[in-house]
């Protein structure tokens, strides 16, 4: 599976920050009604390109998460970040099919 969500620093730092592939990183809460439009059409993004990049998960409600949340989410849910080599690429926040459309073109190219 292309996908997987992170709960701790260590997670983090192994998945994305150290990841030699692009990642695209969802940050969602379970009460964003968004969020759950979003992460399964990520999802379902990331299973036909697994070659190309990987999925990767965050809870905004996890503590140990909370400095990255922070500053890559900016408490605004839902958020995804698209890193290369660990650093952020591009950002889209919030949710509506113009803007996932736009967002899912980037990371396919």
């Amino acid at each position: 599976m292309n996908c997987l969500e992170i709960n701790t620093l260590k997670d983090w730092f192994e998945q994305v920050v150290n990841n030699q592939r692009p990642v695209v990183v969802s940050f969602f809460a379970d009460w964003c009604a968004p969020c759950l439009k979003l992460n399964p059409q990520l999802i379902q993004e990331a299973e036909k390109n697994t070659e190309k990049w990987q999925l990767v998960l965050v809870n905004v409600n996890n503590d140990e998460l909370y400095d990255v949340v922070q500053q890559f989410a900016k408490a605004q849910v839902p958020s995804v970040c698209l890193f290369n080599m660990g650093t952020q690429k591009d950002l889209m926040t919030g949710y509506s099919e113009r803007k996932i459309k736009s967002f899912l073109e980037k990371i396919r190219s």
